[in-house]
């Protein structure tokens, strides 16, 4: 596998590669721009295989089998569909899943429960659950309660472990009573595994806000957490995705184009200028690919992150040569935070402004001061069923406050009580309504941070209720950008942000 690099641009070099959720194009950059290509991606590996080391041998404490008694109650927990996008084409948690199972029904235990800890994001369906465990596991549970999707709105299903500031921690009730739980994560950036995941996945809509709400503090709910649950983390390392078939340019450099990938790229742009909703979705909707397993680790929620963490850096960080003026990136499509739709503006912001942001780590990408130019439509044609409550804060709090103190304490709560939003995330697949706010707060620390965010070819009215500034082309980015930047600001381009870290030099 080749590594990732950072291509400094000069007369030779081809105009690059753009994703604008399902939109793809090829855009010049201006000479002296840095582009960060993420390493290349290589076959599965053996995840069978380094599953049953990791769990023969975690990082701490004993094997797996020396943990299972006959009689106990154990709970496998595992991260949500959000991760990894694009899906799997074999998912690495039906692995892991399958081994503990196994293990279990070897070792005599009877009570095994499984749940998606899926906190404030969509509950899963049988066709989400399905792609994650496999149909052995799924056929096994199909119709059982004993597989299930974390409801953080069900007042039967949540037990109280402590209290923090007049708030009621409360955690899944079937995790609390289990005599171990085994959490599986798999990581393929900074913030998947980990204590934090674990509890914003399994606590209650009002914990998780007062966790990791606007100004909120996740001390008291871990340190409860931490106290009553015993809990054997298993994280699994994802390198880069690489793409195949029709789409196999995306995720080819652009020098190294064949015939081929020039033609499917050429093909994909005409069908997308012809009918742009439909061809997105049949270019991307339920498209699979492969990713190398890294590692597989186990132990401590705490070290299994720290070890996994620091594999996926290992084989992600790309240096760059200072930090930028300006921090260019696309978005990609993300059909599976709604399986009937796209993603809403909230959720493209926030991987522009969480999510790529951050690949700096404590070494921001951009300068404080410093401009994005991101590529997304901010269109209205995402999914209200999956994103209704997002598609109100967009239309009706946005448009009144930009300040997420006042959102917090003037709106939210009445989003919160609805029981009209509680209902679409309970039983029609829908995301909480606070994750909406959350997602709202997440991104402050990069709005207070940069003096212009831009969207190429974004819906101008959706910008502006956001604070954002929307701009046609990626030229007049630049030039909005240059009111405050100069002629001639150090750029960096992040091609795809789903496979790469930024190391600033």
């Amino acid at each position: 596998m080749r590594p990732g690099f950072a291509l400094e641009v000069d007369e030779r070099t081809p105009p690059a590669l753009v994703r604008s959720a399902g939109d793809v194009r090829l855009e010049r950059f201006s000479l002296g721009t840095q582009i960060v290509y993420p390493p290349d991606g290589q076959p599965w590996g053996d995840a069978v295989a380094a599953t049953a080391a990791a769990l023969a041998a975690p990082l701490s404490g004993e094997s797996l089998t020396g943990r299972l008694r006959p009689g106990m109650r154990l709970t496998i927990t595992f991260a949500d569909s959000s991760v990894p996008a694009p899906a799997a084409a074999d998912d690495p948690r039906r692995v892991v899943v399958e081994h503990v199972l196994s293990a279990a029904a070897e070792a005599g235990v009877d009570d095994v429960a499984l749940v998606a800890a899926t906190g404030l994001r969509r509950r899963l369906g049988a066709d989400d659950l399905r792609r994650i465990l496999g149909e052995r596991v799924s056929r096994s549970f199909a119709g059982d309660p004993r597989l299930s999707s974390h409801d953080a709105s069900d007042d039967t299903g949540l037990v109280t472990i402590g209290e923090a500031e007049d708030v009621q921690l409360r955690f899944n009730r079937r995790v609390v009573e289990s005599d171990l739980v085994i959490h599986v994560s798999v990581v393929t950036g900074r913030e998947h595994a980990g204590w934090d995941e674990f509890a914003s996945g399994l606590a209650s809509a009002e914990t998780i806000d007062a966790a990791y709400g606007w100004k909120g503090s996740a001390a008291p709910l871990l340190e409860a957490v931490q106290s009553r649950i015993e809990v054997l983390g298993v994280a699994v390392v994802l390198g880069q995705p690489s793409w195949s078939g029709a789409l196999r340019f995306l995720s080819s450099r652009e020098w190294e184009w064949s015939l081929k990938d020039q033609a499917a790229y050429l093909a994909s742009r005409r069908a997308l200028a012809t009918a742009p909703v439909q061809t997105g979705r049949l270019l991307y909707a339920n498209r699979t690919v492969d990713y190398p397993i890294m590692a597989v680790v186990a132990g401590d929620l705490s070290e299994a992150r720290d070890a996994a963490q620091a594999r996926l850096a290992q084989e992600q960080t790309v240096a760059v040569k200072g930090t930028a003026d300006v921090l260019v990136t696309g978005v990609p499509s993300v059909h599976l935070a709604a399986p009937d739709n796209d993603s809403s503006p909230l959720g493209a912001a926030w991987w522009v402004l969480k999510h790529v942001y951050g690949l700096g780590g404590d070494a921001p990408v951009v300068r404080d001061g410093g401009a994005i130019i991101a590529f997304h439509p901010l269109g209205d044609r995402f999914s209200t069923r999956h994103h209704g409550a997002a598609a109100d804060v967009i239309a009706e709090v946005l448009p009144e406050t930009l300040d997420p103190e006042e959102i917090a304490t003037r709106f939210l709560p009445r989003f919160a009580a609805d029981p009209w939003y509680t209902d679409l995330y309970r039983q029609r697949g829908a995301y909480h309504p606070l994750h909406a706010f959350h997602q709202w707060f997440a991104i402050q620390p990069a709005i207070e941070a940069m003096g212009d965010i831009i969207f190429v070819g974004a819906n101008r009215r959706t910008a502006e209720a956001m604070g954002f500034r929307a701009a046609t082309t990626y030229a007049d980015a630049l030039e909005i950008a240059a009111t405050r930047l100069g002629r001639r600001p150090a750029i960096t381009y992040v091609r795809d942000g789903a496979g790469v870290q930024v190391a600033v030099s």
